[in-house]
C-alpha cells in the first residue's frame, strides 16, 4: 500500500498535506481498552480512566465504533467517550478549548492547524510508534521541527463517475478539460442521463470542488501565494484561477437537475449509487457510502480540469489527530494511538475497515476502486496537495461559502472575487 505513495508523494505531494468530510451532526461514545500501559509509561495501569475524543467525519462513526470495541478487548478498564460532529467542528473545538473542557484527543486538519492548536498539543517526535507512519505524511503535520499530530489517514477526491452509464451515453474519452467535461455533459443529457448532483446545499463541498481546479495558482508555490496574499500583493479574487473556478461552478449546476442547491452529500451518494446522476464530486470517504446502496456499481475517479490544462486528483493526508499536552490521561493516550499504530488491528483498521489509505509504513492497500485510482493518479504525478489548509486559520467555510453564494445567484463574479479577497484580508487580519 505504501509502495505506490511512499516515492512521487515523498517528491512532489507534501511539500508543505474533514474530508473529506461528510454527513450532519451526530453523537457517539463507546467503551474501549488496550493491553499496552502506554506508548512510554514504566508500569500498566489498571485503575479505570476515560478518555475524552473529539472526532470529526461522521461518516466514519461504524469505523470508529469498530475500533473502540476491539480497543476495549485489549484494556477494558478505559473508557472512550467519543463526540462526533462535521457542521461547525473548529467552532464547536474551539470553543471547548478556549473554556478550558478540552479533550484528550482531538482531530483537526494539519499544515496551518499545527500552527492554531499549538497551545494545546503534545509533541509527538520522539514517540517510538511515530516511526511506524511514513515520513512523506509527517511533513503535513510538522511545525518548526515538531511532529505536532498523528496523520490518520490518505484522503483524495475529485469528480467520481458511473462508468457504466458513461458506457451507455458512448463516451469513450474521459474529460479531462473544462470543454471536455460541457461536451460529457451534452452526450449524457442526450441520452436521457442526469450529469451530476450538485451537493451545492453543504458549503464544504464547493471549496472541496472548486481548489483542486485552483491548483495551478502560482505554479503549485502555495507558500508564496499565502505571503503575497498575506502581504496585500496579490488580491486573492484577482488570481485567474478564480474566475475558471466560478466557470466550473457554473457547469455544474447547469447540468445538475432544477434544484442544485437543494442538493446535499446525502442526496449526491443517493443519486449516484442509484444510477440516477452519472457524476458527483466526493471523496475516497464515500464509497463504501455508495457501496452500501449499490453493492456493484463500477465507479472511478475522473480528474478535475485546470486553467493550465493538466488536470488532476486531489490527495493528501489531512485529517490529524492531537493529543491535548496538559492531558491528565495523556499516557493513556499515547498508549492508544500506540496500540493502533503497531497491533495487528490497528495496522489494519484504515485499509481493512474504514477502507481508505492509510499512512502507516508497508500497510496492505485497500480493495476498493477508488483507492486503486488515486495510487494511479499519484504514480503518474495527476495529484495535488490540499492546499487550501495551508491559508489563515478558518478559511475553509467562509471560501466555500462565498462560492455557494454565488451558484446560489446571491452574488455575482465580481462581488464573489471581492468576497474572496476580503474573506482571505479578514482571516489575516484575525491571526495577527
Amino acid at each position: 500500500m505504501r509502495k505506490f505513495l511512499a516515492l512521487a508523494l515523498c517528491a512532489a505531494l507534501f511539500t508543505g498535506t474533514m474530508a473529506g468530510c461528510a454527513g450532519s451532526n451526530t453523537g457517539s461514545s463507546a467503551a474501549s481498552t488496550d493491553n499496552t500501559a502506554s506508548a512510554s509509561a514504566s508500569s500498566e495501569n489498571t485503575q479505570p480512566v476515560t478518555l475524552k475524543f473529539m472526532l470529526n467525519s461522521p461518516e466514519l462513526t461504524d469505523q470508529y465504533k469498530a475500533m473502540a470495541a476491539e480497543y476495549k478487548k485489549a484494556k477494558p478498564n478505559v473508557t472512550i467517550d467519543m463526540t462526533i460532529i462535521q457542521n461547525d467542528y473548529q467552532t464547536v473545538l474551539k470553543s471547548k478549548l478556549n473554556s478550558g473542557d478540552v479533550p484528550d484527543l482531538f482531530m483537526s486538519s494539519a499544515y496551518n492547524d499545527n500552527r492554531v492548536y499549538s497551545d494545546y498539543e503534545y509533541d509527538l517526535t520522539n514517540e517510538d510508534f511515530m516511526k511506524n507512519i511514513d515520513p512523506a505524511f509527517l511533513k503535513a503535520v510538522t511545525l518548526d521541527g515538531k511532529v505536532t499530530g498523528y496523520p490518520l489517514l490518505v484522503q483524495s477526491h475529485s469528480f467520481i463517475y458511473n462508468k457504466k452509464l458513461f458506457k451507455d451515453a458512448g463516451i469513450t474519452t474521459l474529460p479531462t478539460t473544462l470543454d471536455q467535461y460541457k461536451e460529457v455533459c451534452e452526450k449524457l443529457t442526450a441520452k436521457g442521463i442526469q450529469p451530476f448532483s450538485s451537493g451545492f446545499a453543504e458549503w464544504w463541498v464547493m471549496p472541496q470542488m472548486t481548489y483542486p481546479s485552483m491548483s495551478d495558482a502560482y505554479d503549485g508555490d502555495y507558500n508564496k501565494l499565502f505571503e503575497d496574499v498575506k502581504s496585500g500583493k496579490l488580491k486573492f479574487g484577482d488570481l485567474p484561477q478564480v474566475d475558471f473556478a466560478l466557470d466550473l461552478i457554473d457547469l455544474v449546476k447547469k447540468y445538475s437537475g432544477s434544484k442544485p442547491m437543494e442538493s446535499t452529500a446525502d442526496m449526491q451518494v443517493s443519486d449516484f449509487a442509484n444510477g440516477k446522476v452519472a457524476m458527483i464530486h466526493q471523496g475516497s470517504w464515500e464509497e463504501d457510502s455508495i457501496r452500501k446502496v449499490n453493492s456493484d456499481i463500477d465507479m472511478g475517479y475522473l480528474e478535475a480540469p485546470r486553467k493550465d490544462g493538466k488536470s488532476v486528483i486531489a490527495v493528501d493526508s489531512n485529517l490529524t489527530m492531537r493529543v491535548a499536552k496538559d492531558s491528565k490521561n495523556l499516557q493513556e493516550v499515547l498508549a492508544f494511538l500506540n496500540w493502533l499504530t503497531t497491533s495487528d488491528y490497528g495496522k489494519s483498521w484504515i485499509p481493512s475497515v474504514v477502507k481508505q489509505i492509510s499512512p502507516q509504513k508497508n500497510a496492505q492497500t485497500p480493495d476498493t476502486q477508488l483507492a486503486k485510482e488515486t495510487s494511479q493518479a499519484v504514480t503518474e504525478g495527476k495529484a495535488c496537495q490540499w492546499w487550501i489548509f495551508s491559508g489563515p486559520d478558518g478559511i475553509e467555510q467562509p471560501f466555500g461559502t462565498a462560492f455557494q453564494n454565488y451558484a446560489a445567484g446571491t452574488a455575482d463574479r465580481q462581488k464573489t472575487k471581492d468576497a474572496l479577497t476580503k474573506l482571505f484580508v479578514d482571516a489575516y487580519n484575525a491571526e495577527s
